[in-house]
């Protein structure tokens, strides 16, 4: 088994941290069977790939590789059978590392192919469980629901809308949980503001006070993007004047909505035992949220309280273990407009919906609705075109979108790091005029949102922390950005580490400009205007002219290029392409071949995970 592990570590399969587990675990239990703790490494191992728990048949499904790409083949690992067989043998069995999840150990095996960190059991059988309660719980307002979703989505010559986004609102006051997904220019923040109108003006008139409206995101400029846009869209709502001033008009993150603990990386303020003052909680960019973070949130929700989540179930998961939204979303091979033949009863007498029946849904499909036509693109061409191609998997269709070529989406082929220069030039200078003219850091912060050049990579020749220097280096060439330092009048940054006494936060962006003295500061956006700080005050962070899609999640820009590296980078997949091109309201330049953008269509993102099987099976 030491031989195992140390080949293993060698080819850089396991890092010391999953062969660390391994090896105390066995000093813990020194008559473990092998297979229990290679098993072990691996489900560490796949925690720091992103999934919840290593799922053994796909272990051995891909040949094993090492770290450089090269098969290993003078390691055999168990079959299937052998691994299954020991792992059940060790399950609950005295001095075991192994149980079931009712009892202590640090392994927690799920009786088919599933092995897990005993903490990831616990989050996921904490999120299963709360969610599958939620979902199943009906409330029926004493108020006539119908008429009022006629009133708030009436069409009008400005808003056109369709019948999902009426029944988005009507499950959220049917449900305590749901989920509304859609991608950009769906309109959720059109349904979502109506939503919440929905609720509190239920409430109100139902002689109750108003509800407390508590709205997050996982990154401060997520929550900002929010209420910005929540914002704008209460001026065009048609309400009663209560219900507009009952709105909410404040969202922050949700590890801020939580109340963080200093010092502590796990515990929140709020929990179970002392839960969040809110009778609703809507999360935006659900996308992004992991696994962890999820369950302390859902554990902070008090009973009978409303949780909404919003994002897109094709973006990126997050760079942490698990992918929540598409889980919950995914039906599991049945249709996922279904209803369950008594909640499409309930629609249609409460709400005045008809809707599409499945004897077999579970509670969990009631409680999902996704928005799909876009009233921002056009579904046969261009950006909408691409990403519709591109989130079904059709590799023919996308590059035919991508080669017919149109002002709001192009191809420019590069695959050469020597050719970058050269193309980036007239790229990146066109794309920063606004912000290299902008003087006040309003105006700068403004400007920012305009163009981003957005990387699939954060090393290497075509990722972030080789294409910024270029950038800087393009700019201070074409004569509009003077750099004389490390710190420079016109830097544009980001926090890259979390500073919970300046109330930092990784991916908030600023800007770098001279205050009236000449000193240099760095500016902030927050809900009371502009914070400027001294660059010596900040936390790390690191010039963003270029950023990673992942970074980009939760930012929307104007106009976006998108480098991709060369061909066979694991990291380039469909849900990156997806990500990276929906950041443009209005423009995408792809840089790269069309063979890279066919490989990344046909790589999907598989997390490793029990929730939808926990969510979706039937029970």
């Amino acid at each position: 088994m030491t031989d195992v592990l140390a080949r293993l570590a060698a080819a850089g399969v396991f890092a010391p941290l999953d062969v660390a587990l391994a090896r105390t675990l066995g000093a813990l239990a020194p008559g473990s069977h092998p297979a229990v703790l290679l098993g072990a490494a691996f489900a560490s191992r796949a925690v720091a790939a992103g999934h919840v728990c290593a799922d053994l048949r796909r272990v051995l499904a891909r040949p094993l590789q090492g770290a450089d790409g090269e098969p290993i083949d003078d390691v055999r690992l168990p079959t299937q059978f052998e691994w299954v067989m020991a792992l059940g043998e060790a399950t609950n069995a005295p001095g075991s590392l192994v149980g079931d999840g009712r009892t202590h150990t640090p392994l927690v095996f799920d009786g088919e192919a599933r092995l897990y960190l005993r903490r990831y059991f616990a989050y996921q059988s904490l999120v299963a469980d709360a969610l599958r309660r939620r979902a199943a719980h009906t409330q029926v307002p004493s108020q006539p629901l119908a008429p009022l979703l006629a009133r708030l989505f009436a069409e009008r010559p400005d808003f056109r809308p369709d019948g999902r986004q009426r029944e988005a609102a009507a499950v959220a006051a049917l449900r305590d949980f749901m989920v509304l997904s859609g991608g950009p220019g769906t309109g959720k923040t059109t349904t979502l503001v109506r939503m919440l109108a929905a609720l509190q003006t239920l409430a109100l008139r139902g002689g109750g006070s108003p509800l407390r409206m508590a709205l997050a995101a996982p990154t401060g400029k997520a929550a900002a993007r929010m209420i910005e846009t929540i914002t704008a869209q209460l001026a065009q709502l048609d309400c009663d004047d209560d219900v507009r001033a009952a709105m909410p008009r404040t969202a922050t993150t949700i590890h801020r909505l939580l109340g963080f603990r200093p010092g502590s990386r796990t515990r929140f303020l709020h929990d179970a035992a002392l839960p969040l003052a809110a009778d609703v909680v809507l999360v935006d960019e659900a996308s992004m949220i992991d696994l962890a973070l999820l369950a302390k949130l859902i554990d902070a929700v008090p009973p009978g309280a409303k949780l909404i989540l919003v994002g897109d179930k094709h973006q990126l998961a997050s760079v942490e273990a698990g992918a929540i939204l598409g889980d919950i979303c995914d039906a599991g091979g049945r249709e996922g407009g279904d209803r369950s033949p008594a909640f499409a009863e309930l629609l249609a007498r409460e709400a005045g919906i008809s809707a599409s029946v499945a004897a077999a849904a579970p509670p969990v499909a009631d409680c999902l609705v996704e928005l799909v036509h876009s009233h921002r693109f056009d579904d046969g061409r261009g950006i909408g075109g691409f990403a519709s191609a591109v989130k079904r998997g059709r590799v023919d269709a996308a590059l035919e979108v991508l080669r017919t070529g149109t002002d709001e989406l192009s191809l420019v082929a590069v695959d050469d790091p020597a050719r970058l220069p050269a193309v980036l030039r007239q790229l990146v200078v066109a794309g920063y005029d606004d912000y290299l003219r902008a003087r006040e850091p309003e105006a700068r912060l403004a400007a920012l949102t305009r163009f981003r050049l957005l990387c699939a990579h954060r090393r290497g020749a075509f990722g972030v922390e080789r294409i910024n220097p270029l950038i800087e280096r393009l700019l201070a060439q074409s004569g509009r950005l003077a750099i004389d330092g490390p710190w420079y009048d016109g830097r544009p940054i980001m926090i890259t580490a979390n500073d919970y006494q300046l109330q930092l936060w990784n991916g908030d962006v600023g800007v770098v400009a001279a205050d009236r003295g000449g000193h240099l500061r760095a500016y902030f956006p927050t809900e009371d205007g502009l914070r400027a700080l001294p660059p010596s005050r900040l936390p790390a962070a690191e010039t963003v002219f270029a950023m990673t899609v992942h970074k980009s999640q939760g930012s929307e820009f104007d106009e976006v290029a998108l480098l991709l590296p060369g061909s066979g980078s694991a990291l380039v997949t469909r849900e990156l392409l997806y990500t990276g091109v929906t950041r443009a309201r209005s423009r995408v330049v792809v840089l790269g071949t069309p063979q890279v953008v066919a490989e990344a269509i046909g790589r999907r993102v598989e997390r490793a995970s029990g929730l939808r099987d926990a969510l979706w099976r039937d029970r």
